[in-house]
């Protein structure tokens, strides 16, 4: 019987999230085959708890995009502009 492959667009690169390294499946590979979170140097599969990671870094790298254009904005503006004038 086929395996299904994966579905998302988690990252196809390994992650550093604090001490550990999160390496996900390849994106193709069949749901079998697990990613692993790795710290320092022992690797533990994540059998039931990746696609929830997935999920959550996916959910993380849109709210980042989003973000990105105001963050990028908001270095030529000041969010305060009454208490900038008062300063000056």
């Amino acid at each position: 019987m086929p395996s299904e492959g994966r579905a998302g667009t988690a990252p196809a690169r390994s992650v550093a999230m604090g001490p550990y390294t999160y390496t996900p499946a390849p994106p193709h590979a069949p749901t079998s085959v697990n990613g692993t979170l790795t710290r320092g140097g022992l690797p533990v599969a994540l059998r039931v708890t990746e696609p929830l990671l997935r999920s959550f870094l996916d959910t993380m790298g849109r709210l980042e995009a989003d973000l990105e254009p105001r963050w990028i904005g908001a270095g030529t503006r000041s969010a305060f502009p009454r208490a900038h004038r008062a300063l000056s």
